[in-house]
């Protein structure tokens, strides 16, 4: 771990340290000193849809079909910041790899997205069609919405998305954005509204996905289920009127950005930090 720095050259007064930097493999980030103490860096094997076996019986018979998990990606290291959980957001009892939200920094190596349907050594496309497609969807975020934007698989849309925003990194870029998984009409709740930054490498080798809970006053909790003169308790006149709710909560959250939760201000700020040129095998 390489500390960032703690005060000016010549000044004899010790200033705290605010920031760190971890590193993962050939990659870094720096982050807030008080998000680093619990954090857990791993490098994990890509982990596919389905074992050698399930995929050969797959091939010869349709009902052995699997349904793909969050936790279904290509081999990335993790770096994932506990600490970084707002208040009030309760820890979750998941493992990381299987939570949506979990505050956590993942670098893929991209071109494995195309193996994870799989056993993990048969190809859905070609290298050069799944990484022309992770890029398209990226580059095309800022202007078009698509509630399947993350290669991440989800059987949920992604709602509320809003408060978009173009950030460079050392080796790359990627759009942050804040956004919530819904299955059917719902509020936005705390801590399933998250920040969600997408990204890759300028080579195409590294792809980012970064997730973090957030926060602010007035969000709806899963126990109190009432925003902006909505509520779910009739569920009926709720969904009726969601298409206007939508409009109205991201007006609301655009609005009061400034009270967000951990800040964006510090979750792009790390993101900007990225230290990610290529992906290196070990």
């Amino acid at each position: 771990m390489q500390l960032g720095m703690a005060g000016l050259a010549g000044c004899r007064t010790a200033v705290k340290q605010s920031s760190t930097v971890l590193r993962a493999g050939p990659f870094a980030v720096t982050v807030p000193v008080d998000w680093s103490r619990d954090a857990i860096i791993a490098k994990i094997p890509i982990n596919p849809l389905h074992t050698p076996e399930n995929w050969k019986l797959y091939q010869e018979n349709e009902q052995y079909a699997l349904k793909p998990g969050y936790s279904c990606r290509p081999g990335h290291w993790a770096i994932r910041l506990p600490a970084a959980l707002p208040g009030g957001v309760p820890r979750s009892g998941e493992d990381p790899g299987d939570d949506p939200t979990a505050p956590q920094i993942l670098i893929h190596k991209a071109d494995e997205w195309r193996l994870t349907l799989t056993d993990g050594k048969h190809e859905e496309s070609t290298v050069a069609e799944t990484l022309r497609a992770l890029r398209e969807k990226m580059e095309t975020a800022m202007d078009h919405e698509d509630p399947h934007l993350s290669p991440g698989y989800m059987d949920a849309s992604m709602e509320f998305t809003c408060l978009k925003r173009r950030i460079g990194f050392t080796g790359g870029h990627g759009i942050r954005m804040v956004t919530q998984w819904t299955i059917e009409p719902d509020l936005m709740i705390s801590g399933r509204l998250h920040y969600l930054f997408l990204g890759m490498s300028d080579d195409d080798s590294c792809q980012i996905i970064a997730t973090f809970p957030l926060n602010l006053p007035g969000l709806p909790t899963e126990e109190k289920r009432s925003h902006l003169g909505r509520s779910t308790a009739n569920y009926q006149d709720f969904s009726n009127t969601y298409d206007q709710y939508t409009s109205d909560a991201k007006k609301w959250l655009e609005q009061n950005a400034g009270n967000i939760t951990p800040s964006l201000q510090t979750l792009d700020q790390m993101l900007e930090s990225l230290v990610v040129r290529r992906w290196e095998q070990s």
